[in-house]
């Protein structure tokens, strides 16, 4: 199954067909691995999240979608899906069948979508109403094509109608399918009893209608080429299955055997076993378990059921005891062995000399596959051998007004493989009455009903539910179903499991895309270098700018890289680590956090924000102190001379500096960009302690961060320019600007800074309202609110500053460095300094 999802085609996808609704251009969708697996690419995760939710009607659109045998596929689609569910490694796959099953059974009986009626002039007859015919038929309508159906039986349905015991599938199930097609679709006309041959010829057909489509099916069941294959109570399992479902319930032999592992020797053998007279029923397959074809639960169906199986047995022959009505057989029989795999991987069965037996019994079901046969085509050469010869890159046959899709043309496999036939046929066939020499090729479409997330708590820890099974049941020659429909309860529980592997989860550096590309690599083989080169040119190739042009720089372009792609150095789910602040001697801080912005704030809003920043350690930057209790760094300005009840003092101009005797405080520089590098060198040369970094403009100005974004290449120019002095660790750096969340401040400290001004960002958490570029508060905010507001705001970035330095190995958040980051945009990179994967840009 791993083949079918990760292979080129998931890397390398083509083109979407003419027409058809698909989402694969959409860089924020890959499909899931089960949608992929589903030969019609049923959007099964939108389906499964609709349940969740209890929108059973959306639920039904998804299915519908591309399945007009949905009811059917509920309870006997082969689920190629289910194998391919990333869960089934852990505690078994989604049961997608089931939750199929549930919706149908809640909906599908009454439900109808508005009708469509053919808008186009052309026709098209199609001869054979199984399962590739009707899905056809139901594409071809929508297209606005009227249709007619030529079925040679007296009901619609095919192999499914007449394969298929209805301890599985009920007559009615296969009529609420037929109902809701023929009820959709007006434009459908159905010929009931008329076969290609003996109630109308291809020549008719091609004379009434614009194309034709052959989808004739795999009838006749083959027999084994052995003696005593033409013994009466010998017979093939798809004529055996026929008799069955046309109402006969026969009295058959106590013993029955059947030959064969696929889907008809489980359905012969489960049928035989419910039959008069029948008490045991022998399944012989001449390769081992490891290798049966048998879907697995059929399988288990069959253990379930005390039906026996002799693995390792080729029969060669059969006998007659002559018994009344040649009821007493042998099947002569010889043991195998495994050899060599085949083409198919499956391992060549090998005789083992000298191992003849015989099994007595008293009927023979040969199930060992099946084949088409019309004389009416033969006689016209479009037959080779059991199958009509087909194209499949077109679908045509070797008549270009004829096409063929299903089981007759392609040989026997399963329901939804034979409806993604009709789907391709239709495709064609249209594009042929369209005047489209050479469409687009053609292959599945997948599409995303884009449903959000949002997963039980249970997920995790929910198992997989199968479904009550109930086996012969009282009266098994009524054939009552096997198998109950999920309660609502049942089917939520179960659509809650989905990994929802559809979803968009990541950012820009990691997407969907790319967590799928990791799949397949992880899954490529070596020798595979087709796969291994596409994947090599999808990594490489330049992905689109998804921002606007002049996008400016900003801090939501940086990224952090996980522990694992820099230095893994403790376990970020278990060490602590230390967001302590030493910001001078004098100043301690329990976070690396600094607010500033309220010296013209209503004094009770100033009086809650200093309650709640003492409850978290922080520091007030400001002309003048929010609270005694709080440190305070004093903005002087030169209307205003240096406050002794000051923690630390940032100087606007030197000229405001006191000599060296007689500073008693940490004294540092409010710079912007302007003048840079002479404020630097003028700090170093005077002895200051730190920089004010003012990257939205002056810090005791009127809310600075409201005027624009800030400008990142102010902390990118200070270490660049203290750096070429060697004197990078000589002076603290405080930075205010555009600060919204711990992690803004987790990147500020990484590019060099040691504490952080929150402003605008506070003003929010008090509930401030902006009006002209200004901040309001109101009266009506209790003490609690607003103190509670602060501290919750610090606290909350204070935590999450701390998880990306665990996350990215430390145990300080100021050991975070410029190396844990990575820019995602070249505006940003080049402001910051901090590298773009692919580019060479130099800072400045």
């Amino acid at each position: 199954m791993e083949d079918a999802v990760y292979n080129l085609d998931r890397v390398a996808t083509s083109p979407a067909p003419r027409d058809q609704p698909d989402d694969v251009g959409d860089v924020h969708f890959v499909p899931a691995p089960c949608q992929v697996a589903c030969p019609i690419g049923t959007d099964a995760p939108s389906y499964l999240a609709y349940i969740w939710q209890g929108k059973i009607e959306k639920a039904f659109e998804a299915i519908t979608a591309t399945n007009p045998l949905s009811s059917i596929c509920g309870r006997v689609c082969d689920a190629p899906c289910e194998p391919a569910c990333r869960r089934t490694d852990s505690d078994g796959p989604i049961a997608i069948r089931n939750l199929k099953r549930f919706v149908m059974d809640h909906l599908g009986a009454n439900f109808q979508l508005p009708a469509v009626e053919p808008t186009r002039k052309e026709s098209v007859a199609i001869v054979g109403g199984g399962p590739a015919g009707l899905t056809a038929a139901q594409d071809l309508a929508a297209g606005g094509f009227e249709v007619h159906i030529h079925e040679m039986s007296d009901r619609l349905g095919g192999m499914a109608a007449w394969g298929i015991p209805a301890f599985r599938l009920p007559d009615r199930i296969i009529q609420e399918d037929v109902d809701r097609l023929l009820s959709r679709y007006p434009g459908i006309r159905v010929h009931l009893n008329s076969a290609l041959g003996d109630n109308v010829s291809l020549d008719d057909l091609k004379n009434h209608h614009d194309a034709v489509l052959l989808t004739v099916g795999a009838w006749w069941g083959k027999t084994m080429e052995i003696p005593g294959a033409s013994l009466a109570n010998v017979v093939d399992g798809v004529g055996f299955l026929r008799e069955i479902n046309k109402g006969n319930r026969p009295k058959v032999p106590e013993k029955i055997v059947v030959i064969g592992g696929g889907d008809v020797a489980m359905d012969a053998c489960r049928v035989a076993k419910r039959l008069p007279g029948c008490k045991e029923v022998v399944v012989v397959y001449r390769r081992g378990p490891d290798e049966i074809p048998a879907r697995k639960d059929e399988l288990d169906g069959a253990l379930k059921e005390d039906i026996d199986f002799i693995y390792h047995t080729q029969p060669v022959a059969i006998a007659s005891d002559g018994g009344a009505d040649g009821e007493s057989l042998k099947l002569q029989c010889i043991q195998t062995k495994l050899g060599e795999p085949e083409l198919d991987g499956r391992r060549r069965p090998v005789i083992i000399d000298g191992s003849e037996h015989d099994i007595d019994c008293g009927m023979v079901i040969m199930a060992i596959g099946q084949q088409a046969a019309c004389d009416e085509l033969d006689k016209l050469n479009l037959m080779d051998g059991d199958r009509i010869k087909t194209s499949w890159e077109s679908m045509r046959t070797d008549d270009p007004q004829v096409f063929a899709a299903g089981d007759g043309a392609f040989g026997g496999s399963t329901l939804v493989m034979a409806m993604q036939h009709g789907h391709r046929a239709a495709y064609y066939v249209q594009a042929f009455l369209d005047g489209v020499s050479a469409p687009i090729p053609y292959r599945t479409p997948f599409r995303t009903r884009r449903v959000p997330i949002a997963q039980d708590s249970d997920w995790e820890v929910l198992a997989r539910r199968e479904a009550d099974f109930h086996g012969l049941g009282e009266n098994p020659a009524a054939f009552p179903e096997i198998e109950s429909t999920y309660s609502p309860t049942e089917a939520k529980d179960e659509a809650a499991r989905c990994y929802r592997c559809d979803v968009e989860t990541g950012s820009y550096d990691y997407t969907v895309s790319s967590r799928e590309d990791i799949f397949v690599m992880a899954r490529a083989q070596v020798t595979d270098t087709a796969l291994q080169t596409a994947l090599l040119h999808k990594r490489l190739a330049q992905r689109p700018n998804p921002f606007e042009e002049g996008r400016p720089a900003n801090l939501d372009d940086l990224v952090f890289l996980p522990a694992n792609l820099s230095r893994l150095v403790i376990d970020p789910y278990r060490d602590a680590c230390n967001i302590k602040t030493q910001l001078f001697d004098n100043v301690e801080l329990s976070l690396p956090i600094v607010v500033a912005g309220f010296d013209n704030a209503p004094e009770q809003t100033r009086h809650n924000l200093a309650k709640g920043m003492a409850m978290e350690g922080s520091a007030y930057l400001g002309a003048k102190p929010i609270d005694a209790s709080i440190p305070w760094i004093q903005v002087c300005t030169a209307a205003t001379g240096i406050d002794i009840n000051a923690n630390a003092v940032a100087l606007r101009t030197l000229d405001q500096l006191p000599s060296a005797n007689e500073r008693q405080l940490p004294i540092g520089l409010a710079t912007g960009t302007d003048q840079l590098e002479q404020n630097i060198t003028r700090a170093l040369d005077n002895g200051l302690d730190f920089l004010l970094l003012e990257a939205s403009g002056p810090t005791d100005g009127v809310w600075p961060e409201l005027s624009g974004p800030p400008d990142l290449t102010l902390l990118r120019d200070t270490i660049a320019i203290m750096r070429a002095m060697n004197r990078e660790e000589d002076l603290k750096i405080i930075y205010h600007g555009g600060i919204r969340t711990g992690t803004d401040i987790a990147k500020m400290l990484a590019l060099g800074a040691n504490a952080i001004v929150v402003g605008a960002a506070m003003a929010f958490a008090l509930g401030g309202e902006i009006e002209m570029q200004e901040f309001t508060f109101s009266n009506s905010a209790t003490i609690e609110d607003q103190a509670d507001g602060a501290a919750c705001l610090l606290r909350a970035m204070g935590g999450e500053a701390s998880i990306m330095a665990r996350c990215t190995g430390k145990t300080d958040v100021h050991n975070l460095e410029p190396e844990d980051l990575r820019s995602i945009t070249c505006a940003s990179a080049e402001a910051t300094g901090v590298p773009l994967a692919g580019k060479n840009i130099s800072a400045g």
